[in-house]
């Protein structure tokens, strides 16, 4: 047997991108990564450090000495200054400013650009590799911040670095250093190493040029695509209130039709020749399809316009919502020769009434209507962990397996089921998701092509607290 899936799935909403650097909810989530991050770092400067205070022999015999305390040191700093940003952090919301979300940033990479400093000196700041560390915090400033507030990160940074260079240099502050040989050449050269640490610098300006004219493009472009994506909704949802009038303006012209027809059959019906009756006939046949795509459009309008927030959940009892839904579609199931049987006890879920009777209606009268004269459809169900699962089958023409994924889109038919049931307004089944997706509920439907269809609805079961 196929089978489809159509899980819960959360309302989209679009927000607004700021090309000056990410919005609020993306700096925060970043603010806390960073925080995380830094607890890897204390991680490995604790590490590294034990190695050097207990594989101190085996590191000189090899020419390195870790100044282990420095790191432990520092970790302790990273560790204090890490509670600190937390507990700041924890206190900011998405309604918080974007100023405040950006200081509790600007504070952790000033600070982390203090520690890359001493982290430098200890380790060479013209010896090794060490001062590329810096990069790191250009690289991610570039990415959170704009242009400007980038190349103000990269200016810290390079003052940091110059400065530690300089006090080494005039023997202010001497760098202990990792390297116990090997060094001397840049002892007498001071020069050089003003010439090393001047290069460094050039390159990281040259990575923050880089990166930050990538992000700055990424930005621009992704905020055209947010304005483009707002101007088509704006335009989708005018047009959806346009079709929606026009459709709500034809309700009276249909409705005049149709009290016209019954009139002409109840008073008039024996008077007509039968060619008459026929056109009749007709015209009555597609004034009720056009009545119930009316109804069917107005019925997605009005779940599409309230929004998922004004359908609130409440105490719903399933029994008599179905029995009412079957109640209704009685005379139809018996036009069709079509058996409803229930087996639905007294049970209460947690929904909206409103809209599980409507979800209910469309798929009890889809079965209704793809179900073969004379055949049977069964309404159940059945609570299991929590849930209850209700199902509605039928013995009908069934659906093809590469048409189950589209079945819920609007005016989609296959050609079996429009042969089938001419009356059909493909908005039925859009209808059940729209409503499933209102009260986050999970459908599954299982299909055989003539033998019948499945839909399974299931609704969170009521608890009594």
């Amino acid at each position: 047997m196929n089978s489809y899936e159509l899980s819960p799935q959360p309302a989209k909403t679009t927000k607004p991108y700021n090309a000056s650097g990410l919005d609020k909810q993306v700096l925060l989530r970043n603010a806390f990564w960073f925080m995380t991050f830094r607890w890897i770092v204390v991680a490995v400067f604790v590490t590294v450090g034990l190695l050097g205070r207990f594989l101190a022999g085996l590191l000189l015999s090899k020419g390195l000495a870790i100044p282990y305390w420095g790191l432990w040191i520092l970790a302790g700093v990273l560790s204090a200054t890490n509670l600190i940003f937390f507990f700041f952090a924890r206190s900011l919301k998405s309604e918080s400013s974007v100023s405040l979300i950006k200081t509790n940033l600007w504070l952790q990479i000033v600070s982390d650009l203090i520690v890359v400093t001493f982290l430098v000196h200890m380790i060479g700041s013209t010896y090794t590799f060490i001062p590329f560390t810096y990069l790191f915090h250009i690289t991610l400033s570039c990415i959170f911040f704009p242009k400007r507030e980038s190349l103000l990160v990269t200016v810290i940074a390079g003052l940091f670095y110059c400065t530690s260079v300089v006090v080494e240099i005039t023997g202010i502050w001497a760098a202990p250093g990792i390297l116990v040989a090997g060094i001397g050449i840049f002892d007498d050269a001071p020069t050089l190493r003003i010439v090393f640490a001047l290069s460094a610098v050039f390159v990281w300006f040259v990575e923050w040029y880089l990166v930050s004219s990538l992000s700055e493009a990424v930005r621009i472009r992704d905020q055209r695509l947010s304005i483009a994506n707002e101007q088509l909704i704006e335009a989708d949802e005018e047009k959806t209130r346009q079709v929606l009038l026009t459709t709500h303006d034809l309700k009276a012209p249909f409705a005049g039709i149709e009290s016209n027809i019954q009139v002409m059959k109840h008073q008039h019906w024996d008077m007509l020749n039968q060619e008459v009756k026929s056109i009749i006939e007709r015209i009555d046949q597609r004034a009720q399809t056009l009545r119930e795509r009316i109804r069917d459009i107005l019925i997605l309008g009005d779940l599409r316009s309230r929004g998922v927030k004004e359908f609130a959940l409440e105490l719903v009892d399933l029994k008599k919502c179905v029995d009412g839904v079957v109640a209704e579609l009685s005379e139809r199931a018996q036009s069709r020769g079509v058996r409803v049987k229930l087996s639905v006890p007294d049970i209460k879920v947690q929904s909206n009434a409103e809209q599980l009777a409507i979800l209910c209606s469309n798929l009890v009268s889809n079965a209704i209507y793809y179900s073969y004269e004379g055949g049977e459809v069964t309404v159940a169900s059945e609570a299991d962990n929590g849930t209850v699962c209700l199902s509605v089958s039928d013995q009908g023409i069934g659906i093809k397996e590469e048409a189950l994924p589209h079945i819920f889109e609007e005016y989609y038919r296959t050609k079996e089921a429009a042969r089938f049931n001419r009356n059909s307004t493909g908005l039925g089944l859009s209808i059940v998701r729209e409503i499933a997706q209102n009260l986050n509920l999970r459908v599954r439907v299982e299909s055989e092509v003539g033998e019948g269809t499945t839909f399974r609805i299931y609704i969170p079961l009521h608890r009594e607290r």
